[in-house]
C-alpha cells in the first residue's frame, strides 16, 4: 500500500498568493463591512501562521541535507 502523505506536492507561493486574493475578493463582494473586517483579519492571520510554518519547515528541510 502506497503512503499517501509523503506524495504529496506543495504549492508555489503564487498559488497561496491567488488564493488569498480570490478570498478577499470574495469578502469584498459578498461580505458588508464587518464581515470584511473580521474576515480579513482573520483570513491575514490564518495565512501569515500558514506561511510561517512552511517556511520555517522550508529551513529546516534545507539545513537537513
Amino acid at each position: 500500500m502506497t503512503d499517501v502523505h509523503s506524495a504529496t506536492k506543495r504549492l508555489s507561493s503564487g498559488a497561496y498568493i491567488a488564493t488569498f486574493l480570490i478570498l478577499l475578493l470574495i469578502l469584498v463582494i459578498f461580505g458588508d463591512l464587518f464581515v470584511f473586517i473580521l474576515g480579513t483579519i482573520g483570513l491575514t492571520i490564518t495565512f501569515a501562521y500558514f506561511y510561517k510554518g512552511n517556511s520555517h519547515a522550508d529551513a529546516h528541510h534545507e539545513h537537513s541535507h
